[in-house]
């Protein structure tokens, strides 16, 4: 060990890279266990041919020659008798019945040993394919220290399995009709290694969003709604008991905000308007609209009609309105811009049939009391 120490730093002044010397190279098999058998530690190297061309084709990058001059003496077995990864790894895929092998570039290099191990085997090589690097903005590998590269980190965040593959096939691949949101099967059918480029893609989170959010406006509701009844509970809003009791109100309000998502970990952030009672608008154009004349009215005519109710369901959420602007004559602009201001805070957003329905009688009147004390 001591002396092969020695020979790597020499290679290092000399600028050169790191290799096996081949000073046990022509050692005979006699006199190598002679040695083992003297007590001297010893390892195992794939002992390559001299100034021979190794062949092989990889679908990303197409057909490689490598030279074995410009190759080392890999170890094989280590001194305590345990294989190291290239020996490891090509007995493993063999008996596994491996027939693609598809991993990153930076194996390209160990590629050729590989190679060598499945003739000397007699063994039938599988098909290689060597992809490109995932690079971060820098065009610098992706890595934990400059955020997340888990797939567990994006699954936590909130990004649908069939959203996260999609954006990653689109990283370094050329698809032939330039589309760029497919499901699984459509992926299955049209994904081609040929087609994947040989320089690393960009990792893109504002691309990853975008894909993402078009497979959640696309998902089973029911299904999206079991996916993001823990961010509700996790944030506080409602409870398991809640989450069975009142599963509708539940997918309603993920109805409610579907379009708006882009991962599911906005959902505590996008449906805070429909649990803070403390309606504070901001806008200018907010506020001066719950000034207007009208809106003393209208509220009183909306406290009314809840008065008359039980609980708010989706027909008095659908039929409201119409009966407001029956009872006060108020209507367009003037009657749903200051109800939505008066029980959201905001000059746009949901539907107002969902957000009547969501909030129900008791919330209701609890904005439009905060509303009157504080704004009108």
């Amino acid at each position: 060990k001591e002396r092969l120490d020695s020979v790597r730093e020499e290679q290092k002044t000399k600028g050169l890279i790191p290799r096996y010397d081949g000073f046990c190279r022509n050692v005979s098999l006699e006199e190598a266990k002679k040695r083992i058998e003297g007590g001297e530690e010893y390892v195992v190297r794939l002992k390559l041919p001299h100034n021979q061309d190794i062949k092989f084709h990889d679908m990303v990058r197409g057909d490689i020659i490598i030279n074995t001059e410009d190759m080392d003496d890999q170890v094989l077995l280590k001194s305590d008798g345990y294989p190291t990864y290239h020996m490891a790894v090509v007995i493993d895929d063999h008996l596994m019945d491996i027939t693609h092998i598809v991993r990153g570039e930076e194996w390209l290099p160990s590629t050729p040993k590989h190679i060598y191990l499945y003739e000397v085997f007699g063994w039938e090589k599988p098909v290689y394919v060597h992809l490109p690097t995932v690079l971060n903005k820098e065009r610098k590998k992706l890595s934990k220290r400059h955020g997340d590269v888990s797939v567990e980190d994006f699954k936590a965040k909130g990004y649908l399995p069939e959203g996260l593959v999609n954006y990653l096939a689109l990283v370094g691949w050329s698809p032939e009709d330039n589309e760029e949101i497919f499901n699984m099967e459509e992926l299955i059918e049209k994904f081609s290694f040929e087609r994947v480029s040989k320089t690393g893609g960009i990792f893109d989170i504002d691309k990853l969003d975008w894909v993402n959010g078009h497979h959640i406006r696309e998902y089973d509701i029911d299904k999206l709604t079991e996916m993001s009844i823990p961010y509700l509970i996790e944030s506080g809003y409602i409870d398991e008991k809640t989450a069975e009791k009142n599963y509708e109100w539940v997918k309603t309000i993920i109805i409610t905000i579907q379009e708006s998502l882009s991962n599911l970990s906005e959902i505590p952030e996008k449906v805070e308007i429909f649990f803070n009672n403390e309606i504070k608008p901001e806008d200018e154009d907010a506020l001066e609209m719950l000034k207007g004349q009208q809106v003393p009215s209208l509220l009183n005519a909306f406290k009314e009609e809840l008065n008359q109710i039980e609980e708010v369901d989706e027909e008095f959420a659908k039929t409201i309105m119409k009966k407001i602007q029956k009872s006060t004559g108020v209507k367009g602009k003037n009657l749903f811009m200051p109800t939505r201001i008066a029980l959201t805070g905001n000059n746009h957003g949901p539907e107002l049939v969902n957000i009547i329905y969501i909030l129900g009688k008791e919330n209701i009147l609890k904005r439009i009391q905060y509303v009157e004390e504080n704004y009108i």
